[in-house]
C-alpha cells in the first residue's frame, strides 16, 4: 500500500469513530425532553441564596439582571415545579410581545449542584400545549404549517411554482411540428 492509500483508510477510520463518538449523544426521535424539543441552555449561575427566594416565588435581582443581559424578556413569576426545578413565566402585557394571550411558560430554571442553569423553553413546546386550542385545527402538522408558519409555506409554495414553470417554459418545443 502506498502513503495516500494508508493516509485515506485512518481518515476513513477517524471519521467513523467521530460518527460514532457523535451519534450516541443523538436523543432518540420523537424524545420530548430532548433539548431541540424542550428547551435550550441560556446559561449557568451561582445558586448560592437564590433557591430559597425561588422557593417562595420570589425572582432574584441577580437572575433578572443576567436575563437582562441576555437581551430576553424578564419574567413575570415563578412556580416551583418539584424539587431544585422552576418554571418562570412571562405575562404578554409586560413585554413587546403582544401576539401570545396570556402567560407563558418561557424558562425553565434547574439547580444542579452549586448552579442554577436557566433555560428557554423551545418555541415548540408552545406549538405542542397551545396549537390546537389557539387554531382550533386537530392537526399538529397542519396548524404549525398552515397558520403559525404561514408566511414561509406560502414562500416555499411561490418558489416551488416559480421553479415549475420555469422547468415547462424551457422544456416547451418550439418550431415547427410535422405535419
Amino acid at each position: 500500500m502506498n502513503q495516500l492509500s494508508i493516509a485515506a483508510l485512518v481518515f476513513v477510520l477517524f471519521l467513523g469513530g467521530l460518527f460514532v463518538y457523535v451519534a450516541e449523544d443523538i436523543p432518540a426521535f420523537g424524545d420530548p425532553d430532548s433539548a431541540p424539543n424542550r428547551y435550550v441552555k441560556l446559561f449557568d449561575m451561582d445558586a448560592t441564596g437564590l433557591v430559597e427566594d425561588l422557593d417562595q416565588g420570589v425572582i432574584p435581582a441577580s437572575l433578572n439582571a443576567k436575563i437582562e443581559a441576555v437581551g430576553l424578556p424578564l419574567p413575570s413569576g415563578v412556580a416551583k415545579l418539584k424539587e431544585g426545578e422552576w418554571e418562570a413565566v412571562i405575562i404578554p402585557e409586560e413585554t413587546k410581545q403582544h401576539f401570545y394571550p396570556k402567560e407563558q411558560k418561557y424558562y425553565f430554571i434547574a439547580k444542579e449542584g452549586d448552579e442554577l442553569w436557566v433555560y428557554r423553553y423551545s418555541l415548540y413546546m408552545r406549538f405542542v400545549e397551545e396549537g390546537a386550542h389557539e387554531t382550533e385545527v386537530p392537526n399538529m402538522v397542519t396548524y404549525i404549517l398552515a397558520d403559525y408558519r404561514s408566511y414561509d409555506t406560502l414562500g416555499e409554495t411561490t418558489v416551488i411554482f416559480t421553479a415549475g414553470v420555469a422547468v415547462l417554459l424551457l422544456l416547451r418545443r418550439t418550431g415547427k411540428r410535422p405535419e
